[in-house]
């Protein structure tokens, strides 16, 4: 059979009740679902989610398959399930509560085309919680902004090579998506912003970004770690002590990772607290 355009990878975990909203969604999009396959990873789900499978199954893709995984809790062991069953030349990953406008597929996937030295896609978006919209503009990819926050929006479109290149989605920090970026960045790969509101993404209490909130100093210091020829040493040692505990290592705001001159500020006036107290 020949390989797909793109593959489209929904990781799930008892979200089944969105499923008939996303498959509209996909129906939705200018270009024709025979060219896309969908691959809906369910994470040990407690509710009718593999009844609900039918409302994607359905659809006029050029093939769907459905996962079944024990139930692991985090979204990266998920989502790298789906990607390693992927076929096609263009891989995204999709929550099942995600809204793509029907030009999202499209828009990104004629930037990689007609870009070849581009290797990921992405627009700008609505961030939808507790009943309240509010727009996101994003900036052009930047590595060394990407090095200080999470630039990119929760859906992006990009080359297969950018996943093999990849340790995949890693599970030792929440923000999983912004480390996944970061090794994009570290292993040379370019990206593409589209100034275009063509997507949405609900937060929602039991939705894991959500939960990443709660674990943001750790999260932060494990994508530092994770990827040490992407920081300077200095940051690596804010990281280092964030693990330890360390009551000099602050945890910044939330999404943030200090830049080296913020790091060596704390370790300027840890040093003079220190002998202050000799």
């Amino acid at each position: 059979m020949r390989s797909p355009r793109l593959s489209i990878i929904v990781p799930n975990y008892n979200y089944g009740r969105f499923f008939a909203r996303l498959g509209t969604s996909l129906a939705n999009q200018v270009l024709g679902l025979d060219i896309f396959e969908l691959i809906l990873v369910d994470d040990g789900s407690t509710d009718d989610s593999l009844q609900q499978a039918g409302e994607l199954g359905n659809l006029p893709f050029a093939r769907v398959e459905v996962v079944e995984l024990e139930h692991t809790g985090k979204p990266g062991p998920v989502r790298n399930a789906g990607l390693k069953l992927a076929r096609g030349q263009y891989l995204t990953c999709l929550d099942p509560d995600d809204l793509p406008a029907p030009e999202w597929l499209a828009s990104c996937l004629c930037e990689l085309d007609g870009h070849p030295e581009k290797h990921l896609a992405y627009t700008d978006y609505t961030h939808v919680e507790a009943g309240n919209c509010r727009e996101v503009r994003l900036p052009e990819f930047n590595p060394a902004l990407l090095a200080n926050q999470n630039i990119l929006p929760p859906a992006a479109v990009f080359r297969r090579e950018v996943w093999e290149a990849s340790d995949g989605f890693r599970a030792n920090t929440t923000y999983e998506d912004w480390d996944f970026w970061i090794q994009a960045a570290d292993n040379g790969f370019a990206g593409s912003h589209l100034d275009r509101l063509l997507f949405a993404h609900m937060v929602h209490g039991d939705n894991f970004s959500f939960a990443a909130c709660r674990d943001d100093a750790k999260a932060k210091a494990a994508i530092v770690l994770n990827n040490p020829g992407f920081f300077p040493a200095g940051v690596r040692h804010w990281a280092n002590g964030v693990v330890q505990g360390e009551p000099w290592a602050h945890a910044f705001p939330r999404g943030i990772i200090p830049l080296l001159e913020d790091v060596e500020k704390l370790l300027s006036l840890a040093g003079e607290i220190a002998n202050n107290h000799r």
